[in-house]
């Protein structure tokens, strides 16, 4: 009796993940054209990372509604996404965001990548913080595009 219990709870736990990891992916999924691997990366790397805790995510909130999300790596103080959903976007919630990342990780100057479509648009925040590129390469993750770094160690 007490096993079935358990089993019932661990399913239990299981959906609960799954709802929760998929109602992320939903709302970052967009990355997908800018990263084709976006959801293999993000089932295979992420949701592990997060689960043995490397990984984490980071809320915005406003009136018990999410408003954007930055995930977060904390070997690396990398900055992995960050995304405000387009409803609430140009509130400035995402310095909110990105403050937030920067205390959690430690540093005001977090590593992330970028690619040239989204470095346009984030050109004047970086410059706000005061972020370096410290690389440019090619062909990273799609062919013929450029894919910023910034903050490399």
């Amino acid at each position: 009796m007490q096993l079935t219990r358990e089993i019932k709870s661990n399913i239990n736990l299981l959906n609960i993940y799954n709802i929760y990891f998929n109602n992320i992916y939903s709302r970052l999924n967009s990355a997908e054209q800018y990263y084709p691997n976006f959801k293999s990366w993000y089932y295979c790397k992420v949701v592990p990372d997060i689960l043995n805790h490397k990984r984490d995510f980071i809320f915005e909130s406003r009136n018990d509604k999410i408003v954007g999300l930055s995930l977060i790596k904390y070997e690396e103080k990398k900055l992995c996404t960050l995304k405000v959903f387009e409803e609430y976007q140009n509130k400035g919630y995402g310095l909110k965001l990105f403050e937030k990342s920067f205390e959690v990780l430690d540093t005001n100057k977090p590593f992330l990548t970028v690619s040239e479509e989204k470095y346009i648009e984030f050109k004047k925040v970086f410059k706000y913080y005061g972020f370096k590129i410290t690389n440019v390469r090619q062909s990273l993750y799609r062919d013929n595009k450029l894919e910023y770094f910034f903050n490399e160690i």
